[in-house]
């Protein structure tokens, strides 16, 4: 049989648009290392620490994993010039942080919100009573007392002020913020319908004092009801890893945010980088 090529250059053509295309619209989930993931998270959080007056560290809450590494990390801090740690602990238990740092005792008295209090969140007092006091960051209690849940003022708002309160006292400060990952987005986008739509933390920083230099590092761990693909792409790899996250993304989905009522944004417009178990 002789074959038939009469239609062979308008189908070679066609395909050639094709491939194109599907390889726009697919991720591009090639090997892992292809995205130069860094394998020290201690180093690169530190590194952003030397040069930004601000990085906020993202959790998921009661996560062992993660506070064993924030344990690790804080008696690491001075190397990096921190001054501060901010907590996300309402700001009426400050002189019982204060108690503990000093005296030792009193741990119980502080009080935490039932979704962040765990023994290891606990212990990052303990941690922290430990470091010798010239190499030790002050922590401070950031967020809004329950006495105040009925004023107008957003949870966020009230934490953006309390560092607000830092740097007036100390310009030169450079602050650790460890908060759940909601709370440490570039932005907060809401969709139409959200009644009371409020600004993230660092919205109203940038607006107070435009001139800080801010990094938002968030944190992937576990199971997820929703899809990640940066879970799925760096989740297998033993230990954890860091990512910048940039236009190498663009259409990625990262689950700690698809729980919030947010219009839909790539990755790097959020956060500025992610740290993956």
């Amino acid at each position: 049989m002789i074959p038939n090529y009469h239609n062979f250059p308008s189908k070679l053509f066609w395909s050639s648009l094709l491939i194109p295309i599907f390889i726009f619209i697919i991720p591009q989930f090639t090997h892992a290392a292809e995205y130069n993931p860094n394998y020290h998270p201690h180093s690169y959080v530190l590194n952003q620490l030397k040069s930004h007056d601000i990085v906020f560290l993202g959790t998921r809450h009661k996560q062992t994993p993660i506070l064993e590494f924030i344990s690790d990390l804080i008696p690491k801090l001075k190397e990096s010039g921190a001054t501060h740690i901010g907590l996300e602990i309402a700001s009426d238990q400050q002189d019982n942080i204060i108690k503990f740092i000093k005296i030792g005792a009193g741990l119980s008295d502080i009080q935490i919100h039932q979704q962040i209090d765990c023994p290891e969140y606990r212990n990052l007092f303990t941690v922290l009573r430990n470091i010798d006091l010239n190499k030790r960051p002050v922590p401070i209690a950031l967020d809004l007392p329950k006495s105040k849940y009925s004023e107008s003022i957003s949870r966020d708002e009230w934490m953006a002020e309390s560092i607000l309160k830092i740097f007036k006292k100390n310009p030169n400060a450079k602050i650790l913020i460890i908060a759940g990952n909601n709370h440490i987005l570039k932005k907060l986008d809401w969709q139409d319908h959200v009644p009371n739509p409020h600004r993230s933390i660092r919205e109203y920083l940038s607006e107070k004092r435009s001139k800080l230099r801010i990094f938002s590092i968030g944190q992937i761990i576990g199971d997820s009801v929703y899809e990640d693909d940066f879970r799925e792409k760096f989740g297998g790899i033993d230990g954890a890893v860091a990512v910048d996250l940039d236009e190498r993304f663009a259409r990625w989905k990262m689950g700690i945010t698809q729980s919030l009522a947010i219009k839909q944004v790539e990755a790097w417009e959020l956060l500025d980088g992610v740290i993956i178990y």
